[in-house]
């Protein structure tokens, strides 16, 4: 009985490690870059939709009106670095999408509008 047991274990763990792998390479396959492999992986988690309103908040609290592309840019590259343990997934989210969200923080839109602008959020 216990060798039933720990075989369909093993089994069953294989079954998934497979799926996994045969999910990843789906992603990795469309020539993606890591970083929005790490996004399009990530999209269905609260955590995501939370980081990019956190970010967003963040740099709008840093730039001023006549804030220059390039400055928006600076703080956006600087933003993840105060996040904490979030930080892979909020560079992965400012790497992707970087022009649009420069163009989105020149204008008067709050972090939550950002953030479903470019289908992050709900």
């Amino acid at each position: 009985m216990l060798r039933f047991i720990i075989l369909v274990t093993l089994l069953v763990s294989s079954a998934c490690a497979l799926q996994w792998e045969i999910y990843r390479e789906e992603l990795i396959g469309n020539k993606e870059s890591s970083g929005e492999v790490m996004v399009k992986m990530n999209q269905g988690l609260p955590g995501v939709c939370w980081t990019c309103k956190w970010a967003m908040r963040n740099v709008k609290k840093k730039i001023s009106n006549g804030a220059t592309a390039e400055d928006i840019k600076n703080q956006l590259t600087r933003v993840c670095d105060e996040i904490g343990f979030l930080k892979i997934m909020c560079k992965s989210l400012v790497n992707k999408y970087v022009g649009t969200l420069v163009e989105e923080l020149s204008t008067s839109d709050d972090p939550a509008t950002i953030c479903k602008n470019i289908e992050i959020c709900k």
